[in-house]
């Protein structure tokens, strides 16, 4: 059986080479010529991915959630190229949990995910009619692989506003 760091330093070298390459429509063509995300070999059951942070109940980019009220009950999803893979539900105090397997970390290491939180944030404060969502890139180092689990953050929410159409 491969080390971890071994199998690490495997998925690294893939993702580098999907990061150097072109859009995220051919970093899925390439990954499907492997035999898709499921099965690039042990990458898979090494460990899992662990996002972890607080959703802020405002407007603006990247919003401060030192100076901003916290969002509780809010739907917060990992959407990996466009679909939802794993989601979470933040607590009263705004916090959330994500968990996802490997297959997952590796389009979030190479910037194929997001955090993006739908839920109306009149729902949170009444004052706040804006029609949109939160979304979020994550951050962290490869390097915090700690007992086979990949952490990583919100790089700080931004509210996108829904455009109207029509």
């Amino acid at each position: 059986m491969a080390s971890k760091a071994v199998l690490l330093l495997a998925a690294a070298v893939v993702a580098s080479a999907f990061v150097l390459g072109s859009s995220a429509e051919a970093k899925i063509g390439e990954l499907e010529k492997l035999g898709g995300l499921g099965k690039l070999g042990k990458l898979g059951k090494v460990g899992r991915l662990v996002i972890t942070g607080v959703v802020p109940c405002n407007t603006g980019s990247l919003i401060d959630i030192a100076t901003s009220p916290l969002f509780p009950n809010a739907d917060v999803e990992l959407r990996c190229m466009g679909k939802m893979v794993a989601g979470a539900t933040t607590n009263t105090n705004g916090s959330f949990t994500i968990e996802a397997d490997m297959t997952n970390a590796l389009l979030a290491f190479i910037g194929g995910c997001t955090l993006v939180v739908d839920t109306p944030l009149i729902k949170c404060n009444a004052d706040l009619k804006d029609v949109g969502a939160l979304v979020s890139y994550l951050q962290g180092p490869l390097t915090r692989l700690i007992g086979d689990i990949f952490h990583l953050f919100p790089a700080g929410f931004s509210f996108h506003a829904h455009v109207r159409r029509g």
